[in-house]
């Protein structure tokens, strides 16, 4: 085969730097393109930046997801906000405390670190996910073989952990840290009691499906005793360790508020979520009259890159606000009549309106919120798949979840709703839904089956 050389031209797709940052700015949250900025106005002295996030106050959301979120009740008082703090920084761990009592045991130094070592195994509940013989290749050069086999000695251990404060730590799984609850309880042995001891000892799944009546044979009790065994566990802590996890607060700022204007829902930029960003003028000006280019020629490639910068974050504000208010403009209805009022809508819907790529859609309803008088939402949340009707139309798949909640939360308890039965009542609305179907959606909403519903 003979070598030789040639020319051939040919076309690329070739990413610019430029549409690169525009790109990665496009996906990133509001908070997230705060520490991006900063971080660029930090290596680059040409940019000048303000960040807002730290002198507004914002909304903590402690469990967030695409659901609504409710809205903010106003600005937080500072001694409220400094107490939050203080209490993050005097936090102290379940490790930190059992590892206090652990000093005051009464027990020889090998002993109290076999119990050390159980203790830095729990999880954030207080459990001990790992079996004691896991530990034994760990420690078995460290051990005193005349205290008893090394599976006898961490038995111990654990026996002198499963003691501490709060009770129910150390655990092997929930049967167990009831139990241990139970025992320690300081009330005289009962009938109760026991019931209670034998509940969480065998009948733990019975209970969880609410079997009254296989609990009722297995235990050979009526029902006012099982109704006060079934009352004390739920006194228990099926969680030691909650108390001692680390407080967190998680914040989002929505990028657009939306409000009424003329009678219509718009949404219109959220100043706090504008980052207040622009070029430093004395020196873009001192490199405008500058004689010297070849000198400057670093500084200049800064004062490009600035620009840059500074062009696609108002990019990123603009296409936010474009498909914020093409979102809103289909979702009239939502806004003014809740949940049971979405429509059904899908990304190639909003990106044919907008004129770009669905992919581009989906960049940017990812991680962004918009703000209104029924709470946060994220953009994501008004997409979702759509139920035919009877008369040949569709209903968003989030409707028939609000008009599943709204029908379960007015039954009966004493004769709960079937999925089919509920599958029934939105045939009879003109909606046509499997009972399947309404089974995932119920299992979405974290909604129990029927049995366990039942008073």
């Amino acid at each position: 085969m003979k070598q030789s050389f040639g020319l051939k031209q040919s076309q690329n797709l070739a990413l610019t730097p430029q549409l690169q940052q525009s790109i990665r700015l496009l996906q990133l949250s509001a908070v997230e393109l705060e520490q991006e900025i900063l971080q660029a106005a930090q290596e680059n002295p040409l940019l000048e930046f303000d960040s807002s996030l730290d002198d507004e106050v914002y909304e903590p959301i402690a469990q967030l997801s695409h659901r609504s979120v409710a809205p903010s009740k106003g600005v937080v008082d500072s001694e409220v906000d400094e107490d939050r703090f203080a209490r993050i920084a005097s936090h102290r761990s379940l490790l930190d405390h059992l590892l206090e009592q652990i000093q005051l045991l009464r027990l020889k130094t090998q002993e109290k670190a076999l119990v050390g070592l159980l203790a830095g195994n729990l999880d954030e509940k207080g459990f001990l996910n790992e079996s004691l013989d896991s530990f034994i290749p760990e420690i078995l050069n460290f051990l005193d073989l005349d205290d008893g086999t090394p599976l006898e000695q961490l038995e111990r251990a654990l026996s002198h952990l499963q003691h501490l404060d709060p009770i129910g730590v150390g655990a092997r799984d929930l049967s167990e840290c009831l139990c241990l609850q139970i025992r320690n309880a300081s009330l005289p042995a009962s009938r109760v009691h026991q019931l209670a001891l034998q509940i969480c000892q065998h009948h733990i799944a019975s209970l969880a499906q609410k079997d009254w009546a296989k609990l009722k044979r297995q235990l050979k009790a009526n029902q006012s005793e099982l109704d006060a065994a079934v009352a004390f566990i739920k006194t228990l802590n099926p969680n030691p360790g909650i108390s001692f996890e680390a407080p967190q607060e998680n914040y989002i700022v929505p990028e657009v508020i939306v409000k009424k204007i003329k009678g219509a829902w718009r949404a219109i930029p959220n100043p706090a979520a504008m980052p207040k960003i622009k070029i430093h003028d004395e020196y873009a000006q001192i490199l405008g009259t500058s004689k010297n280019r070849d000198n400057s020629e670093g500084i200049q490639q800064k004062l490009q890159e600035a620009r840059w910068l500074v062009k696609n974050v108002l990019q990123r504000s603009e296409t936010i606000l474009k498909v914020a208010n093409a979102i809103v403009d289909r979702q009239q209805n939502f806004f003014n009549h809740g949940e049971v009022a979405m429509r059904p809508m899908v990304l190639k819907e909003i990106a044919d309106t907008v004129g770009m790529h669905e992919s581009t859609i989906s960049r940017v309803t990812t991680q962004k919120y918009l703000a209104s008088h029924l709470g946060t939402f994220e953009f994501k949340y008004f997409f979702g798949s759509q139920i035919s009707t009877d008369s040949g139309g569709s209903v968003s798949s989030t409707a028939i979840r609000a008009l599943i909640a709204h029908m379960v939360n007015a039954e009966d308890t004493d004769s709960p709703l079937s999925d089919s039965k509920i599958a029934d009542l939105l045939a009879d609305k003109g909606y046509v839904v499997a009972r399947r179907t309404i089974a995932k959606y119920r299992e979405s909403l974290r909604i129990p089956a029927v049995h366990l519903r039942r008073k």
